[in-house]
């Protein structure tokens, strides 16, 4: 009898042999919101249906492993207020009626202003880092409970749990006050990158208290087309370990997410300790035969399959494309395929399907 999908999972993450390849995309709800024929917008205005396009793709591709977050705040849709102003659809302030972001169709909000919410070394007391505990009264568990019961053994989920540095430092200093920051003020920059691995770090307990089977980590923001090498090891190493350091004391394997080009830093990426690395974006430079070569021996190898190809191409090349990221992956174990970065959002979905079909038919050992 073969492995159920999470034990495929964890075997492949823990550098191991699995039966076969898994298939653990990055998908999030703006593809996922294809498979149900909804626009973005509904998931904006009514947050809990992202665990429902989530299960219902999860459910046609029958992926080995996906991740979710904590549902929204307690009291979310008394603050979602909406406003037309000339035409035009806009997120508005429940208690000024001031619009702070334009409303799309099937984007993210488009926020008006980038005001900074720290200005100072004096204003990292306002960041609220609630406890595990506090976190878990809130109810905010109860939609990833609502996935774990439905999935079973049938899928490895992973908690998200992200944004222990650069993601978090631009969070609440705008992107461009970030950049200087690391330059003109690090200790603010550490001040803040530090409350966000400590939220980060209840968060993720908390999911695990939930039943999570691992833990997803990292920060776009931290990409080498984004920052140096060197100021990802001063700036950013240090949180990721923190962060894989405190979930894999409770016992669940964790792995960093950093998308774009990561060919200066992938060694940095696995002196994090983490139990793997995704998503390996071409797009980036990397290839998962370079990455197997150079960090294979250390870490779990995840992604790899080019998110442009999954967009354009047909269901035979993302076939033949799975097929040789397996080959240069799965050798010896420690290789999950999935996509070089979040899947399209419209991405056909047979040519999704397929990478799932890649794996069944190729990816056996």
């Amino acid at each position: 009898m073969g492995l159920n999908a999470k034990e495929r999972v964890a075997l492949a993450m823990a550098r191991r042999v699995p039966d076969r390849v898994p298939v653990f995309p990055v998908i999030t709800a703006y593809h996922a919101s294809r498979v149900l024929g909804i626009n973005y917008r509904d998931i904006v205005l009514e947050p809990m249906l992202t665990y429902d396009v989530l299960l219902a793709a999860w459910r046609k591709y029958r992926f080995d492993g996906f991740e979710v977050g904590l549902g929204p705040m307690p009291g979310y849709k008394e603050n979602l207020r909406v406003a037309t102003l000339m035409g035009v659809d806009y997120l508005v302030d429940p208690v000024t009626g001031e619009p702070y972001a334009r409303l799309e169709d099937d984007e993210a909000p488009i926020p008006l202003h980038e005001e900074p919410l720290i200005r100072e070394a004096g204003d990292l007391e306002k960041i609220q880092v609630p406890t595990v505990e506090e976190i878990v009264a809130s109810g905010r568990l109860e939609p990833v409970k609502r996935v774990l019961a439905e999935v079973g053994e049938d899928a490895y989920i992973a908690g998200t749990a992200a944004s222990q540095s650069m993601n978090y430092l631009v969070h609440m200093r705008g992107s461009s006050q970030a950049m200087l920051d690391l330059v003109e003020n690090p200790e603010l920059a550490h001040g803040i990158m530090q409350r966000g691995t400590d939220l980060s770090i209840n968060i993720g307990l908390a999911l695990i208290e939930a039943g999570v089977d691992g833990i997803y980590i990292g920060d776009a923001w931290a990409s080498s087309s984004i920052i140096s090498p060197s100021f990802y090891k001063e700036f950013c190493l240090p949180y990721h370990k923190q962060a894989a350091q405190a979930f894999q004391a409770r016992g669940v394997q964790v792995y960093l997410h950093i998308c774009g080009n990561v060919v200066p830093i992938l060694e940095l990426m696995a002196d994090t300790g983490v139990d793997g690395i995704e998503p390996l974006d071409p797009l980036g430079g990397v290839t998962v035969a370079w990455a197997k070569d150079r960090v294979g021996q250390r870490v779990a190898l995840k992604g790899g399959l080019d998110t442009i190809l999954l967009l354009q191409g047909s269901p035979a090349d993302v076939i033949e494309a799975s097929r040789r990221c397996m080959d240069a992956g799965a050798p010896g174990g420690g290789y999950i395929l999935g996509s070089g970065d979040d899947i399209p959002r419209d991405a056909p979905l047979e040519n999704v399907a397929a990478m799932v079909e890649a794996a069944h038919v190729y990816g056996k050992y």
